[in-house]
Parts: structure tokens; C-alpha cells; sequence
């Protein structure tokens, strides 16, 4: 998910047009049926599990990516989003909702690893 924001050969206006995208996106599916305040703070806290994991991935359970902790690390974030989006339908609606949630995920995955946005050094390939 949100590979492309990690990638450091993805230049920075490629970027923050796909971030204003998913900001318009977002913020279009609030105007139509706006998420409660709790629950955009939850998808949101969502994103920074995600980021967590991520780094968590890359850090310490590189070496054996077919390996329980890895797998653990791959499946927290996704679990977390699928019950956010479960537990926020309204009357059998789960498209508005987890579209929604899953945008303002996307957001705060952006929003709070900048670093990776101006990253621009390829660290797999300068150490060979």
C-alpha cells in the first residue's frame, strides 16, 4: 500500500500530485456523508500502525520476509483497516465509509513520513 510514497525514483511532484488526489478524494467522500471525528482519528492512527510495521519490516525482519513476524507486520495494518471499516458501516453502506476511512489512512501515511518524500538515495544499491 503506498508503495510509490517509499520509493525514492518517484519524483516529488509525482508524489504530491497523487497526494492532492487522494486529499480531493477524500475530502469530496466527507462532504457527501462526513465519518465521525473519533473515527477519522482512528483510521488516521491506522496509518501510523501502518507506517510502525513498515519500519518494523524493514528494520529487524528483513531477513526472513517468509517468516511469522514479517507476516504479522504484513496483516496488523490490513486487519486494522478491514475492522475499522466493519465497525463504521451505517445501515449495510461499507463503500462511502471505507472508502473514506481508507483515504484518510492514506493521508496520515503521507502526512507523517515527509522524510520519505525527499528520500532520494537508493540505500539497496550504494551499498553494493
Amino acid at each position: 500500500m503506498l508503495e510509490f510514497w517509499f520509493n525514492p525514483k518517484v519524483s516529488i511532484l509525482h508524489k504530491l500530485l497523487i497526494f492532492v488526489g487522494i486529499a480531493i478524494a477524500t475530502g469530496v467522500l466527507y462532504w457527501m456523508e462526513p465519518l465521525k471525528p473519533d473515527a477519522i482519528l482512528m483510521f488516521m492512527g491506522t496509518g501510523i500502525i501502518f507506517l510502525i510495521c513498515r519500519y518494523c519490516k524493514i528494520h529487524f525482519a528483513a531477513k526472513n520476509p517468509t517468516g511469522l513476524f514479517y507476516r504479522l507486520l504484513v496483516w496488523i495494518p490490513i486487519a486494522l483497516l478491514l475492522a475499522l471499516i466493519f465497525m463504521h458501516m451505517q445501515n449495510g453502506e461499507i463503500l462511502i465509509p471505507g472508502a473514506q476511512g481508507t483515504g484518510f489512512m492514506a493521508l496520515a501515511i503521507c502526512l507523517f513520513s515527509p522524510l520519505s518524500l525527499l528520500n532520494k538515495n537508493d540505500s539497496l544499491d550504494e551499498q553494493k
